[in-house]
């Protein structure tokens, strides 16, 4: 191999890990703007077609459009309070030059009407580059476990709650 050839092969390393270090910081100022109501971040992270949706809570039409995607988290965002989220494992797979995927556990704790809530589950992510860096452009949140103190996690039966205030769809 000439050193032209070792170079182009190190650039196109360099860029990967440039790229996946990217899309982790991507995941975790979600995480930060959810919890910390930061509404310029959520718009600065989505991308202006993106697509969300939440399971098994509102399972209908997935929200479409990044004004949609940051109105859903406002009503997330109305309905619990002291959120705290928590991302681990996450994968991330580059699957052409300007698009990945993503994979990843959560963890949460908030609170409702006084009521303290633990959450976890897994996130599925799709991502495209646009001009101004990476940008999340379909998210589903599958919810495994959303239950209050009260009900406890150990019971399978009572795994997931219905959403604060009505049932799931």
């Amino acid at each position: 191999m000439d050193l032209a050839q070792r170079i182009a092969q190190l650039e196109a390393a360099q860029r990967k890990l440039t790229d996946k270090d990217e899309l982790w910081r991507l995941i975790t100022r979600y995480a930060r703007a959810v919890d910390e109501e930061i509404d310029a971040e959520q718009k600065a992270i989505f991308s202006q077609d993106a697509i969300m949706e939440t399971r098994p809570w509102f399972t209908g039409k997935p929200h479409q459009g990044r004004d949609a995607v940051v109105k859903s988290f406002g009503h997330y965002i109305a309905t619990f309070g002291n959120r705290r989220r928590f991302i681990t494992n996450e994968q991330v797979d580059l699957t052409g030059a300007d698009t990945a995927t993503g994979w990843a556990n959560w963890l949460v704790l908030h609170a409702h009407d006084g009521e303290s809530y633990c959450g976890w589950g897994v996130y599925e992510w799709d991502f495209v580059r646009a001009a101004d860096g990476w940008k999340i452009s379909k998210m589903v949140i599958i919810v495994e476990c959303m239950t209050t103190l009260e009900e406890g996690w150990g019971d399978a039966e009572k795994m997931v709650s219905d959403y604060p205030g009505g049932k799931r769809k």
